[in-house]
């Protein structure tokens, strides 16, 4: 049933064309840039980041009040293979972007550039994918794509919980901290968001 749930959430477009293009372009741009600087890792995940938060922000509880999801919720699959297949789309083609540039980083510099897999890289991609969906099942892809242009563009909030400070971040030294409380961050807010699709409530709009 999991993977059932996963090819429905395909089908019904969780993440829309255009956001995978778009992940395609940033991937294209990506190659030329290592092509001919290997060292510019991070320079090139910043986009990269920043589509996969708003991808990742895919939104539950709205599409599902209006019935899209009613096929899938019906058919008898669980509630938390609902919520898995769920988080696994939605954040699927941004992973995939940033494992291909670390890819292409490794092919580029022969080896010698590791920046894409730093451990501050890992968290701000995988903890983010979590922090993202979790945030935002309970609001919609317009709000919290709203949400986090404002906590990328706001300073002082961008200082404290902007996910791009800890790209080609070691695990050494006084980054530690940073990385463990990102680590915390998407683990909460991935339980969260499968809790809130496990045991909450999902009326329709017109049941109101």
């Amino acid at each position: 049933m999991l993977l059932h749930a996963i090819r429905y959430f395909v089908v019904v477009a969780v993440v829309p064309r255009l956001f995978v293009a778009a992940f395609g372009v940033s991937i294209a741009a990506a190659t030329v840039r290592l092509t001919a600087n290997p060292s510019v890792a991070v320079d090139v995940l910043t986009p990269v980041l920043l589509l996969h938060l708003l991808v990742s922000s895919s939104g539950y509880q709205y599409p599902a009040r209006r019935g899209y999801y009613d096929l899938l919720l019906t058919s008898g699959a669980r509630r938390w293979h609902v919520a898995v297949a769920h988080c696994a789309v939605s954040i699927a083609p941004g992973l995939a972007s940033w494992l291909l540039v670390g890819l292409l980083e490794a092919a580029a510099s022969h080896g010698v550039h590791r920046g894409a897999f730093a451990a501050g890289t890992c968290v701000a991609f995988i903890g983010s994918s979590f922090t993202a969906w979790g945030i935002a099942v309970y609001s919609s892809r317009i709000g919290a794509s709203v949400f986090w242009l404002l906590v990328m563009t706001i300073p002082p909030l961008a200082r404290v919980v902007s996910p791009l400070r800890l790209l080609g971040v070691s695990a050494s030294g006084g980054a530690m901290p940073l990385i463990l409380f990102a680590v915390g961050i998407g683990a909460v807010a991935l339980c969260a968001g499968v809790w809130a699709i496990t045991r909450g409530a999902t009326p329709l709009e017109a049941a109101q």
